[in-house]
């Protein structure tokens, strides 16, 4: 959703004050955290690797250059009926900016979200019960905790397996609502939204290192493990018969003699 929003703030609607925050509140909350807490690795022999750290990088750094960089958007961003301004208005105003940068966001993620828990989940059900390879973000994220065995996997399931799916919802909802306040004091310092850009970059950069120098060799390693156990099977089924095995293939292979 949120790079939906980004694409159309900048496309169709880019001197539109409230909404720039709204996206910005995407941009720099649930979508830009995700690289961090979900390890998104920058691995450029990976093209799904690589096209997911930049999906969840890029759009902030965007918002990052266009809040602290291009003075001519803020004064193209006013108010009708007052005149244009070169700094970003209200500032001083900090309910403004939890309205436009928290509450909002929030009701159209919140509303975004029970949507797509009502399509997927109650009316595609029986398509995903009888169809296991169809991926949600659910299913999609799971298997990926599951597959690290990381802390978010074992906070899934401390109401046991059968509830993962409503921890997951919880979880998501605390992630969410705590992203997405982070957002008002990341976007009223340059300091501060500075080192999110370079914590961003930092832990995908070694996220894609640990993954190039810890996972792939693991990998390598036990895809030679089961190509040496494949090999022993077919050079026994290829390997030449001794004299002993020749004269009894022989002796049956003969024909019987006439009664």
């Amino acid at each position: 959703m949120g790079i939906r929003l980004f694409l159309v703030d900048l496309l169709l609607y880019p001197r539109n004050e409230k909404f720039f925050m709204v996206c910005f509140s995407f941009a720099e909350g649930p979508l830009a955290w995700a690289l961090i807490v979900w390890r998104c690795s920058l691995v450029f022999s990976s093209l799904d690797k690589l096209v997911s750290v930049l999906i969840h990088l890029l759009p902030g750094l965007v918002f990052f250059t266009i809040r602290w960089w291009d003075p001519a958007t803020f004064a193209a961003m006013h108010p009708e009926g007052t005149s244009r301004r070169a700094s970003w208005p209200y500032v001083e105003n900090k309910s403004y900016l939890w309205i436009w940068l928290f509450w909002v966001p929030l009701f159209a993620y919140t509303l975004w979200q029970a949507l797509y828990f009502l399509i997927v989940n109650v009316l595609r059900r029986q398509r995903l019960l009888r169809d296991p390879e169809v991926m949600t973000s659910y299913r999609e994220l799971s298997k990926k905790a599951q597959k690290a065995n990381n802390v978010w996997w074992r906070l899934s399931g401390l109401l046991g397996d059968q509830n993962r799916l409503l921890m997951y919802t919880l979880l998501q909802a605390v992630f969410t609502v705590a992203t997405m306040a982070l957002t008002v004091p990341i976007f009223l310092s340059y300091e501060l939204h500075f080192i999110f850009q370079i914590l961003k970059v930092s832990a995908s950069v070694w996220n894609g290192g640990s993954f190039l120098l810890e996972v792939m060799p693991r990998q390598v390693i036990l895809k030679e493990k089961k190509k040496s156990e494949v090999q022993p099977t077919e050079t026994r089924g290829d390997q030449p018969l001794d004299d002993d095995q020749r004269t009894h293939n022989s002796v049956e292979a003969s024909p019987s003699p006439p009664n």
